[in-house]
């Protein structure tokens, strides 16, 4: 360091031959980049990691080529750096008295390796512990105390996954503007494309990044996006299965701080791979190779639990709630069908007027499904004790999302009974649709009524 003397050239030398003689390594860092400190990787010495004025760099090959790390980590000057050997990760104070801490950096020591794949691989991946995270306070964030309270983040909970990709194939929408911007560029004009070169652009959705992961039998068990641009990512699996609850397309406008995205069953402990796909209109294609790791339960369960069919139990009961959402969303949607029926029978002349008492009758069948399924709304309404729903009993069972300990005798008689409730209900829901439900769109059709939901119209 020489900056004092107006000197603020990067200053890093390597000796091979204690000290006798030595060499820079400074490589292509920026010119006016002071370096002040510097650490080396216990595996590969020739991944380095150096504190400088104006953040962190790091290099794969021993000081021939720097890269900056960003992902979090401001422009800021970097007086220490140090590795934590047990969990690999780099931890910087700042001189704004600043700690930041990049977490498991192993996934470098592949690149520093040599670690190239067409397009893209999926870096090691550090075994991850399997426990159920305490959530502090009211709500993550603490938001109850107030904007001006700064607490930093821990570690993703779950498996980090590290993925690099070096490049992502064209679209061809793109591929056609880039060709355009060369003819361009020559001073040729550009002949129009065509209608059927639009049209092929504009239904083209791009490319798609996909981390599969599977268990140890091979059987997938989440599917995680990644984002498709080229460079590092870094994304979490939560050592979870995916939610029963139906994808929501749509959020709302305002969302309390305390409720959270839904989740699914925990997975059991044990091994478990993941690969990286590539998803493009050329195909689906995997890229590198799949790379394995542990989920590895924190030993502090006591006594002899069968971690394995605990997680089993909360796998069969996701099932449960997953058939369960289906029938309440079919219901949903049939409510919003008959009621526009109900509008339409006005609107059609031809429509025989018995057809409002069929319409009446159907209603009232579709409020007893609602009662099995969620409950009495007349009783709940006057604050009356109600018979027990399919819902409610799998609301019991799928507490056990929440913990990594076995079911309770009541979880597990609500999880058998709400099995064979719903399986009676699915029955019956099926007849009624095909039946009663069927019978008055054939109906509505008959007599010329316009569209309604979940009727397709005869073709002429």
């Amino acid at each position: 360091d020489n900056h004092k003397m107006g000197d603020f050239a990067p200053y890093l030398f390597t000796s091979s031959d204690l000290g006798r003689s030595w060499r820079s390594i400074a490589g292509d860092l920026p010119r006016g980049t002071i370096v002040w400190a510097v650490q080396q990787d216990h595996v590969r010495p020739e991944l380095l990691f150096a504190g400088t004025e104006f953040g962190v760099y790091w290099t794969p090959n021993g000081g021939t080529n720097w890269h900056k790390l960003t992902g979090g980590m401001p422009t800021t000057a970097v007086r220490d750096i140090k590795l934590h050997r047990r969990d690999n990760d780099l931890v910087a104070a700042t001189f704004g008295r600043g700690f930041y801490v990049l977490d498991d950096y192993t996934p470098l020591r592949a690149v520093a390796a040599g670690a190239r794949a067409d397009g893209g691989a999926l870096l090691p991946v550090r075994d991850a512990w399997w426990f159920v995270p305490y959530q502090v306070a009211q709500a993550a964030g603490r938001p109850e105390l107030g904007s001006d309270d700064f607490t930093a983040e821990n570690t993703p909970f779950g498996a980090l996954l590290t993925v690099y990709l070096t490049e992502l194939p064209a679209t061809a929408r793109e591929s056609r503007r880039a060709a355009e911007q060369a003819q361009r560029a020559r001073g040729i004009d550009s002949p129009f494309p065509g209608y059927d070169r639009l049209r092929a652009g504009a239904l083209e959705s791009g490319p798609t990044v996909l981390v599969v992961v599977s268990d140890a039998t091979g059987r997938r068990v989440r599917t995680l996006e990644v984002p498709a641009r080229a460079g590092l990512h870094r994304i979490a699996w939560d050592l979870r299965g995916p939610s029963p609850e139906p994808v929501r397309l749509e959020r709302p406008a305002f969302q309390p701080p305390w409720v959270g995205e839904p989740t699914g069953p925990l997975v059991a402990p044990g091994g478990y791979s993941a690969q990286l796909v590539l998803v493009s209109a050329s195909g689906v294609r995997e890229l590198g190779a799949a790379q394995g790791f542990e989920v590895k339960s924190v030993p502090n369960v006591r006594g002899n639990v069968d971690l394995v069919a605990a997680a089993a139990f909360q796998g069969r009961v996701a099932e449960l709630a997953r058939r369960l959402a289906i029938t309440e969303s079919e219901i949903g949607q049939l409510h919003g069908e008959l009621r526009r029926v109900r509008a339409t029978l006005i609107a059609t002349p031809r429509a025989a007027p018995a057809l409002h008492a069929q319409l009446d009758s159907i209603m009232a069948s579709l409020a007893g499904f609602e009662r099995r399924l969620s409950g009495d709304p007349a009783r709940a309404r006057l604050n009356q004790s109600n018979e027990r729903s399919i819902s409610e009993r799998v609301w019991t069972a799928t507490s056990t999302f929440g913990t990594r300990l076995p079911a309770t005798a009541t979880q597990r008689e609500q999880a058998e009974l709400a099995e064979g409730e719903l399986a009676a209900v699915a029955r019956e829901w099926r007849a009624f649709v095909d039946g009663d439900v069927a019978r008055l769109r054939a109906a509505l059709e008959a007599a010329g009524a316009p569209w309604t939901p979940g009727r397709v119209g005869r073709v002429p």
